[in-house]
């Protein structure tokens, strides 16, 4: 298990900020800290006494690599944030038969066996909605649905911005009937259009790519921006 400890990059102190509930979906505040599994490796069965006991508030885990058990155990004292892909086909998973044709696009760059799925699909939707139901009754506290911007990578439907928007919107409602909070994964052209009904960000590389700046609307509305840098 390759296992990374990350520092909060734009989400002003690294202090502890209490996380706070609307009704039943957790919030996350600028300032609240967090940490990231990046790659399981063969030893996921161990990650509570990884980091259980662990200086931070927030972990971000994948949905399918980590069971509701492990959720349950964590949540004891932190948030759990559960990862999957929104905008691809991994060969990998467990759903992976569930995509029809039509509902996959141009490969990912560097990523085998991952393809950029068709964001109009309602058959791809419906796989969301499973996706974010198993986080809710696995126990998540918040979903990070990530690679919900191919039209950036030309992913081969020739879409323009809107759909993508739409998109994001559609997987935000699902968290919100489900009572999970959600957070929008890169993808900065989106911020103007999404950042109110999302309850984070979460951003790779910003510092290298001189990008930090386009996450202040979600500081500015106190919501946390939690960074990766490799």
């Amino acid at each position: 298990m390759r296992y990374l400890s990350i520092a909060l990059a734009i989400a002003g102190s690294a202090a502890a900020h209490p996380l706070s509930s609307r009704g039943t979906v957790t919030s996350f505040p600028a300032g609240a800290s967090w940490d990231i599994l990046l790659s399981k490796g063969d030893a996921i069965g161990n990650v509570k006494q990884q980091v259980a006991e662990q200086n931070f508030q927030v972990i971000d885990l994948d949905l399918f690599d980590t069971d509701a058990a492990t959720i349950s155990d964590l949540k004891a004292t932190k948030q759990v944030i559960c990862y999957f892909s929104a905008g691809s086909r991994e060969d990998w998973r467990p759903d992976a038969g569930d995509f029809k044709d039509g509902d996959t696009g141009k490969g990912l760059d560097g990523w085998q066996g991952e393809s950029w799925v068709n964001v109009k699909s309602e058959n791809v939707r419906d796989i969301m909605k499973k996706r974010i139901r198993m986080a809710a009754e696995n126990g998540c506290s918040a979903v990070d649905p990530d690679n919900v911007d191919g039209f950036v990578s030309q992913d081969g439907f020739g879409y323009d911005k809107s759909a993508y928007v739409d998109y994001v919107k559609f997987l935000a409602q699902e968290a919100s009937a489900n009572n999970l909070a959600i957070g929008l994964k890169n993808a900065e052209d989106l911020i103007p259009d999404v950042v109110d009904v999302m309850a984070f960000a979460i951003n790779e590389q910003c510092h290298e790519y001189s990008e930090c700046d386009l996450y202040k609307p979600f500081t500015e509305q106190n919501k946390a921006v939690f960074n990766i840098e490799y």
